[in-house]
């Protein structure tokens, strides 16, 4: 393939005034050859655009309406002309200059590596909660993991649980193998475009890595309302790709909720600015956490407005 070796896709919509330090990390880059930047907007009234014009990347606009999480990049990587593309979101920041160089090695280094995806660093003026979710997350850790099933057969005999965590797989900030998207596109979803591309490339034989030297820093402030939505909608998709429910029944939600609050409660603590506030910040995230992933089990049963409610905003 002709062109750069490789690519930067970033979808944005009213990205702020943070946009710049996330421009400015990925020009930054040193790959030791050539890189475009292909920005993606949904229709930013406050200067995004502009910005990125300015800042050197490709800008293509399209219609806020129009947005969807595997849809939207599927045009995304439509645009790139190179063998290699980097997926980022607006608000992360890579944390040094070999952030894509070391997502490119992966895919170099092995050809049944699909995709790559990296190290996520939450914000130093982030609250307690926001930097305790991030370094809980799979994508904190500082080891390196090859996922790799041994084969189409070999994965799919595998339990659900252990079949969901060779999928993982992370758009936040990722690099995909062109040639095995052009087979295997995202297709259009609402949410978790990642975990399902993830399952399908490895139901087909590829590999994915965890790359912890490609690092971001990203962190979000989220309130309860969000996180119930969210892990509605977590639920909703691990039901559908693996027939998992981590909170089957009422008889669930409470357990589950005290062990995730002691889990974070216990986090929390080696933070000295949470403080005394460490068991109510962990309550407040993981009950509605837990009780979402309940109603997300409780679907078929659920009236059709809170269903309607529940999906919002994710």
């Amino acid at each position: 393939m002709s062109g750069p070796k490789a690519s930067v896709v970033i979808l944005t919509l009213n990205a702020g005034p943070g946009f710049a330090a996330t421009l400015d990390g990925v020009f930054a880059q040193q790959t030791g050859s050539d890189f475009e930047v292909i920005v993606l907007d949904s229709g930013s009234m406050d200067g995004t655009p502009e910005l990125a014009r300015a800042r050197g990347a490709a800008v293509h606009t399209l219609p806020s309406a129009t947005f969807d999480h595997g849809a939207t990049r599927d045009r995304g990587l439509s645009l790139a002309g190179s063998e290699y593309v980097a997926l980022l979101v607006q608000d992360a920041v890579p944390l040094d200059d070999r952030w894509l160089a070391a997502m490119i090695e992966a895919l170099e280094n092995d050809a049944l590596v699909a995709g790559v995806y990296g190290r996520q660093v939450p914000r130093s003026e982030g609250s307690p909660l926001a930097r305790v979710l991030v370094t809980n997350a799979p994508t904190a850790g500082h080891r390196r993991r090859e996922q790799d099933a041994g084969g189409p057969e070999r994965y799919r005999s595998l339990p659900p649980a252990k079949r969901r965590e060779l999928a993982l797989f992370d758009n936040v900030s990722s690099c995909l193998r062109r040639s095995v998207w052009e087979e295997i596109p995202f297709g259009r979803t609402g949410f978790g475009e990642d975990l399902r591309w993830g399952k399908r490339v490895m139901e087909a034989g590829y590999k994915l890595v965890y790359e912890p030297r490609s690092s971001v820093i990203h962190s979000h402030e989220r309130g309860p309302l969000y996180d119930l939505r969210r892990h509605y909608a977590e639920g909703l998709l691990l039901l559908d790709l693996f027939g998992l429910a981590p909170v089957p029944t009422l008889v669930h939600l409470l357990p589950n909720t005290f062990l995730a609050s002691a889990h974070l409660c216990r986090r929390l603590l080696l933070d000295e600015r949470a403080g005394g506030r460490s068991l109510p910040l962990a309550v407040r995230h993981a009950f509605p956490s837990q009780l979402g992933l309940y109603l997300a089990a409780r679907r078929p049963k659920l009236p059709a407005r809170l269903d309607k409610f529940l999906s919002r905003g994710v």
